[in-house]
C-alpha cells in the first residue's frame, strides 16, 4: 500500500521531518515502510487547454483526429488520437519545448497533413501515473492557459507500506489511518476529518432497504442525490488518486475512490436511475453475474449480491455490475456504503480471482461505523469543491453501526506489569488521546479506556491490546533491557529418563541392537497364531481396524512379528524396544508399565544355540551391572506362563528376590508362527519400573 505524503498534509503537519525520518519511526511504531520513492510529475509549461473543435482528418487513419485547443487567448492545433477529446473539454495541454515524462520534447510537427502544434496529454504523458487510455479529463470551469502545476505540483513523497504488517489494523488501510498515526508519533495535531451533517436529511423518504443476512452483511448504507455524476472530478482528487495507482474515471466514481484511500471504506456509486431499491441477499439460483470490468463471473449460491427490486446489481463488496455503472448520461446516483463478513468477501474473491481494494479492505473486518462516516464524507467533499448536488432520500441504513465505544479496564499496576518497565500513567493517557482513545486513571490506579469505533474489535479487544498501544508509542527504545530474574536450583534427576537412556546406549553401542518403535496394540490374528490370550487387557472402544482392539500387554508379540519382515533383508539382526504396556489392574483401575524386550535373530545355517544364548545372556548381565548397580541372577525354569517360555528353554531374571524378567530361546509351535523358514531367535524382557539401584556410577560425594 501506498501513502502519499501531499495527501497526509491536510491533516497532519509534517514537512519538517525528512521523508526518511517518517518512514523509519513509521517502521519502528506502526508498520515496516518498504520504499520511500520521490513522484515526479511533468507539469512544468503545462497548461490547462479548452478543446473547440474535434475534426476528422481525411485519408488517415480514423483515429487520428484534428483538435483546435484555446489555452488562454492563444490557439493551438494538434493531432490527437484520443478517443476522449470533444469539444468543451479541459485538459493539460503540451505547447512546444514542454518536456514529457518520457523524455521528449514537444516540438512542431507535420503528422497526417497537418502542422501539430502541442500534445494534449495524458496521465502517463504528464508523469502522473501509468494509466494512456485517453487525454486527462479536468472540470470544466478551469481557466485556460493557466499553468498546470497550480493544481497539480511536480513531486510527491510515496511511503510504501508492507500489506502483511496491517492485516490486523483496517483502519491502516487508508491515508486518515496512517495521519492519526503520524500525529500520535509526532506529537502534532491531528485536524478532524470533515463529514456532512447527515441528521438534515432525515425528514426526507427512505430509500427501499433490505437486509436478508446480517451475519454476511452486519450493516448495509445508502443514499440518493442528484449531482453531474460523470464530469470530471477535481484535479486535487485525480492527482492523489492517480499517485497511489488508481485510476480515474468520473465524479462519482473517483469520490468514492478517493474515500476507500481515505478512510479505508469502499464505496459504490449505482445509477440512481436504474436502481431505486437495494436488497442484500446470496446469489441462489442465480449462475452468474457481469461485473464493471465487463467479465461474466460464475455464481455460487452462498456468493453475496447486491439486488434491485428483481436483478442483481453488484457482488457485495467486491466489485459493482457492468449493467448500472455510472454512464456519461447519469445525473442521478445511489450511494452505497456497506460493511460485510470479512470470510465471506473473501471466499468469493478468492474463488473469482478478483482482488480489488475494496475486497482487501472488507477482507480485514472493517468496523462498521465507517459505513456513516463514507457517505458523511462523500457530500463533504463534494460541498468543498462547490459541486451542486441535491439529496433525494434520508442516509438509510440498517443494522448496528457500532457507534458506542468499547470499555477495557486495566487493573493497577497491570500496564507496568506487562510494559516490563514503569510508565506514568500520564504518558500512557498522553498517547491513548493522540491515537482517539478516551482514556482516564481511577483513584484506585486503574486505567479505564474507551476503544473509538474506528478500532476493529478484532484489533483492540484485551488489556494488553492497550498496552501494546501505549507501548509502540512510547517507544520499545526507550524501554531499559534486562536480564530476567529467576531463583537458580538443581534440575530434578529424571531416573526412568536416565535409565532408559543408559539402556539405549549399552544395546546399541556395545551389543549392536537396532531400537524400534511399534504400535501400542497388538494384531488379534498374530496373537491367536502364537496362542496369547493377554491377561486382563484394556480393549479399545473404537480400533483403528476391528483386529487391533487390544493394547498391548507385552512388547514381545509385536516384536515377533517384526522377524519376517526383515529376514529377507538381513541373515543376522538384534532389535530392541523400550516402550510402555497396558492393563487393567484387579480392581478395575488401568495400570501402565515400561518395559525394555529384544530379540536376537540368527539364520539356520549360522545358528550355534548355546553361543547365540550367552551372547544375548551376556547383554542382560552388562544390563544389570548398568541398570541395577549389580548383576542379575538367572534361573532356569520349567514352567511355562507364556506360549514362548518353553520349559527347560528360558530363563527368570532377578534382581535380590524380585522377578524383574526373563530369557530364552523359541521353540516349539511359537518358532514355526515366527520364523517358518527356520532360524534361531533368543528374547528377552524387563520390567525397567520394577529395577533398582543407583544412578551415580562414580564414589559418593557431598
Amino acid at each position: 500500500m501506498k501513502i502519499s505524503l501531499d495527501w497526509i498534509a491536510d491533516f497532519v503537519d509534517v514537512r519538517d521531518f525528512s521523508p526518511t525520518q517518517i518512514a523509519d519511526r513509521l517502521t519502528m511504531c506502526t508498520a515496516e515502510v518498504e520504499d520511500v520513492q520521490t513522484l515526479r510529475r511533468c507539469v512544468e509549461g503545462v497548461v490547462l487547454g479548452k478543446i473547440l473543435s474535434v475534426e476528422t482528418i481525411p485519408g488517415v487513419d480514423p483515429h487520428l483526429r484534428w483538435v483546435v485547443v484555446d489555452c488562454g487567448g492563444q490557439q493551438f492545433g494538434t493531432v490527437c488520437g484520443a478517443a476522449n477529446a470533444r469539444p468543451g473539454l479541459v485538459s493539460a495541454f503540451a505547447p512546444p519545448g514542454t518536456r514529457l515524462a518520457d523524455g521528449q520534447v514537444v516540438h512542431k510537427i507535420e503528422l497526417a497533413g497537418r502542422v501539430s502544434e502541442g500534445v494534449l496529454c495524458s496521465p502517463r504523458e504528464l508523469g502522473l501515473s501509468r494509466w494512456h487510455e485517453g487525454i486527462l479529463e479536468c472540470p470544466a470551469d478551469l481557466t485556460p492557459g493557466t499553468p498546470l502545476e497550480k493544481y497539480i505540483p511536480p513531486t510527491d513523497v510515496l511511503i510504501e507500506i508492507d500489506n502483511k504488517s496491517l492485516t490486523h489494523r483496517p483502519d491502516l488501510w487508508g491515508h486518515y489511518g496512517f495521519a492519526r498515526e503520524l500525529a500520535a508519533i509526532f506529537e502534532r495535531p491531528l485536524r478532524p476529518l470533515g463529514m456532512a451533517d447527515l441528521t438534515r436529511f432525515d425528514s426526507l423518504p427512505p430509500v427501499p432497504l433490505t437486509v436478508e443476512d446480517f451475519e454476511d452483511c452486519p450493516c448495509y448504507g445508502c443514499l440518493m442525490m442528484e449531482m453531474p455524476a460523470a464530469d470530471p472530478s477535481p484535479l486535487v482528487l485525480q492527482r492523489r488518486l492517480h499517485a497511489v495507482g488508481q485510476r480515474t474515471f468520473n465524479l462519482a466514481v473517483d469520490l468514492t475512490n478517493y474515500i476507500l484511500w481515505e478512510i479505508a471504506q469502499p464505496m459504490h456509486a449505482f445509477d440512481g436511475d436504474l436502481v431505486r431499491a437495494i436488497r442484500v441477499a446470496h446469489a441462489g439460483s442465480v449462475k452468474s453475474f457481469v461485473t464493471l470490468d465487463g467479465q461474466e463471473r460464475p455464481m455460487l449460491p452462498e456468493d453475496l449480491l447486491i439486488w434491485d427490486e428483481k436483478e442483481p446489481v453488484a457482488l457485495a463488496g467486491i466489485m459493482g455490475g457492468l449493467a448500472t455503472e455510472v454512464r456519461p448520461t447519469t445525473r442521478r446516483i445511489l450511494l452505497e456504503s456497506a460493511n460485510f463478513k470479512a470470510s465471506r468477501i473473501r471466499r468469493t474473491s478468492v474463488r473469482l480471482d478478483l482482488r480489488t481494494e475494496s475486497a482487501q479492505r472488507f477482507e480485514k473486518s472493517q468496523p462498521p461505523i465507517l459505513v456513516k462516516w463514507g457517505v458523511a464524507r462523500f457530500l463533504h467533499l463534494l460541498e468543498e469543491h462547490q459541486v451542486p448536488v441535491q439529496v433525494l432520500s434520508r442516509f438509510t441504513v440498517a443494522g448496528d453501526l457500532g457507534e458506542t465505544p468499547r470499555t477495557i479496564v486495566l487493573a493497577p499496576g497491570e500496564l507496568d506489569r506487562l510494559a516490563g518497565t514503569a510508565i506514568p500513567a500520564e504518558t500512557a493517557i498522553s498517547i491513548l488521546h493522540r491515537l482517539g482513545f478516551e482514556a482516564s486513571a481511577s483513584e484506585e490506579g486503574r486505567l479505564i479506556v474507551k476503544v473509538p469505533p474506528f478500532r476493529s474489535a478484532k484489533d483492540i479487544s484485551i488489556p494488553a491490546d492497550i498496552v501494546e498501544e501505549v507501548l509502540r508509542i512510547y517507544g520499545y527504545d526507550n524501554i531499559p533491557p534486562r536480564m530476567p530474574e529467576f531463583s537458580l536450583r538443581p534440575l530434578p534427576v529424571n531416573r526412568r529418563l536416565r535409565l532408559e537412556h543408559r539402556a539405549r546406549r549399552l544395546l546399541a553401542a556395545v551389543h549392536r541392537f537396532v531400537e524400534v518403535q511399534t504400535y501400542g496394540w497388538m494384531d488379534d490374528r498374530f496373537l491367536e497364531a502364537l496362542g496369547y490370550q493377554p491377561l486382563r487387557p484394556i480393549v479399545l472402544r473404537n480400533p483403528l481396524v476391528s483386529f487391533n482392539r487390544v493394547l498391548r500387554t507385552t512388547l514381545l508379540p509385536n516384536l515377533f512379528a517384526l522377524v519376517e519382515k526383515n529376514r529377507a533383508h538381513r541373515e543376522a539382526f538384534r532389535i530392541f524396544e523400550l516402550g510402555h504396556v497396558y492393563s487393567m489392574g484387579e480392581n478395575g483401575t488401568p495400570v501402565e508399565e515400561g518395559r525394555l524386550a529384544g530379540l536376537s535373530f540368527l539364520s539356520e545355517e549360522k545358528a550355534d544355540p548355546e553361543s547365540h544364548f550367552l551372547s544375548v545372556k551376556s547383554a542382560l548381565e552388562d544390563l544389570g551391572d548398568a541398570l541395577a548397580g549389580g548383576s542379575f541372577q538367572f534361573r532356569l525354569e520349567n514352567s511355562a506362563e507364556l506360549p514362548w517360555q518353553v520349559p527347560g528353554r528360558w530363563l527368570s531374571v532377578h534382581q535380590g528376590d524380585r522377578v524383574v524378567g526373563a530369557i530364552g530361546v523359541l521353540e516349539g509351535p511359537v518358532r514355526q508362527v515366527v520364523i517358518p523358514e527356520g532360524g534361531q531367535v533368543v528374547w528377552f524382557e524387563l520390567h525397567m519400573d520394577g529395577l533398582e539401584g543407583g544412578l551415580w556410577r562414580g564414589p559418593n560425594v557431598e
